[in-house]
């Protein structure tokens, strides 16, 4: 059951879920704010455990509104895109003759397309083909440790989640913006899905799974949502 709150003019979703404590969460690019409460949790709990966090909220809504958005992107030359992790300037090659691709080439991400309408569909590709590249291997890893059979996974486009598990199918989507980030970032979301088909919803119990295989899984989670992000 999810509503929101007003706390000192921000506003806050509140979701009840069948959990021990509370979570609150800060998501770019726009700050939005998130609690995760036990079903059972009054609104005068709730307000309190916000107003304990107040300057740790207000300072993580600060820093992802300030400089972790990048803007819209046009695909020119010189402009800033991450793979990886790891920044690069695109350099966009536009010839006639020019075989459709993309690669890296030092600190340049460079991208050749036949016409300039070309060159997004291309590096998207790019995207898509690496970040297929590197889940098998992360995949594997982790149904292995948690002793489970390989799910069926793919990876699509998704404007508000890194991932998202169906557990009755053992099918894994993975958002293809993962590419763009940190390897470590890109493993919590595969884990994070992963334990998804032993625990299907956010429970204390999906937490100590965290816990017990991904310790310090917060920071890493942290790590990704503060990354810079496409508007």
């Amino acid at each position: 059951m999810g509503n929101t709150i007003e706390i000192n003019g921000l506003q806050i979703e509140i979701e009840r879920k069948p959990i021990k404590h509370m979570h609150l969460s800060v998501y770019p690019p726009d700050g939005r704010v998130h609690l995760s409460a036990p079903m059972a949790s009054s609104e005068m709990q709730i307000r309190l455990f916000i107003l304990s966090k107040w300057v740790w909220l207000i300072e993580k809504r600060e820093s992802l509104m300030s400089h972790n958005i990048q803007p819209p992107r046009e695909y020119v030359s010189g402009e800033a895109h991450y793979y990886k992790g790891d920044l690069y300037r695109l350099r966009v090659i536009v010839d006639p003759h020019a075989f459709p691709r993309a690669y890296i080439e030092g600190d340049y991400l460079v991208v050749a397309g036949n016409r300039k309408s070309q060159i997004e569909t291309v590096l998207k590709k790019w995207y898509r083909e690496r970040l297929q590249e590197l889940l098998p291997n992360l995949v594997e890893r982790w149904c292995w440790r948690l002793n489970l059979p390989i799910p069926q996974w793919e990876v699509k486009s998704m404007p508000q989640r890194w991932g998202s598990c169906n557990q009755a199918k053992s099918h894994i989507i993975f958002n293809v913006e993962l590419a763009k980030k940190p390897v470590c970032c890109i493993e919590y979301i595969v884990a994070h899905e992963v334990m998804h088909l032993i625990e299907r919803i956010h429970s204390d119990r999906f937490y100590r799974l965290l816990d017990t295989y991904m310790p310090g899984w917060e920071k890493l989670k942290e790590e990704l949502n503060e990354f810079p992000v496409v508007v």
